[in-house]
């Protein structure tokens, strides 16, 4: 019976052996496939970086990274869109302009749509359909504005270039959002601070100026005002939102009503030295 009772716990202990070595084994196993793993994850990396530096300026023997915006630089700019043979005089000086300015200050181009003659009759996402814009934020719209406190007429409120006084001037011109609601006192700061305190806030008051002042400004009518090659030269204002808009890619009027242009926020910002400022409410 003792003896029956030893081959019973040998028994036992062998299958206890054999379940701890069973164990180890298996986690052995998975040891090694992490570890494998890790391998794999780090020779991937490796190939990553190696076919990285295999396009990178210096294995090609181009300009090194501290040069390469000036190497892109001498890229030729991309031809402008075609004109069509129909364009009517407007449509051809908006993209006359614009395209003198392609290896400059616009270097992704630009577009200039035709739209349907309903356009501002409907909604804001049917023309945001018409113009494939992203997103009825990136419809935008200029504005010329008057300083309705400021008593000179017309022309006498345009600025004079001539004495390096453009912030005397009566005359602003304003790029906003559609969707966003412009805040007038923001703006008066804004010029307050451009005139260096020699004007009091409280004669600061901007607001629409009369079509026909707009017109007479711009050369262009209500619903196609817009700065690109407008008839005078005013200080031009862009909200900061525009700025912020991805795609970086917005619409605004073309000189004629039912003719829209497209570009870069930032590359028409700098084209034509327009301030970016806070100028709507918080909530848009």
């Amino acid at each position: 019976r003792a003896s029956h009772r030893r081959t019973h716990r040998r028994g036992r202990m062998a299958s206890s052996i054999e379940a701890v070595t069973a164990l180890l084994a298996t986690r052995q196993v998975a040891l090694l496939a992490a570890v494998r793993q890790v391998e794999v994850l780090e020779s991937l990396d490796a190939l990553e970086l190696r076919l990285a530096s295999l396009g990178s300026p210096e294995e090609e023997g181009s300009a090194s990274p501290t040069t390469t915006s000036s190497a892109s630089s001498s890229t030729p700019p991309p031809p402008p869109p075609p004109l069509p043979s129909d364009a009517s005089p407007t449509h051809r000086a908006i993209h006359a302009e614009l395209a003198s300015k392609l290896d400059t200050s616009l270097p992704s181009s630009f577009r200039v749509v035709r739209v349907p003659g309903e356009y501002y009759d409907r909604p804001l996402e049917f023309r945001r359909q018409v113009l494939d814009a992203f997103s009825t934020s990136h419809l935008c719209k200029t504005m010329v504005m008057e300083n309705t406190k400021d008593d000179r007429p017309f022309p006498e409120g345009l600025p004079r270039p001539d004495d390096g006084e453009a912030w005397s001037t009566k005359y602003i011109m304003v790029v906003v959002q559609y969707v966003s609601k412009l805040h007038a006192e923001k703006i008066r700061d804004f010029v307050f601070e451009k005139r260096g305190g020699k004007t009091q806030r409280k004669k600061i008051k901007f607001r629409l100026a009369p079509e026909e002042v707009s017109d007479a400004i711009t050369g262009y009518s209500h619903n196609a005002v817009t700065p690109v090659a407008s008839k005078t030269k005013i200080p031009l204002l862009v909200s900061h939102r525009v700025l912020e808009l991805r795609p970086d890619f917005f619409w605004l009027g073309a000189g004629e009503v039912d003719l829209k242009v497209g570009f870069s926020a930032a590359e028409f910002a700098e084209a034509y030295g327009a301030h970016v400022i806070d100028c709507t409410y918080d909530d848009k």
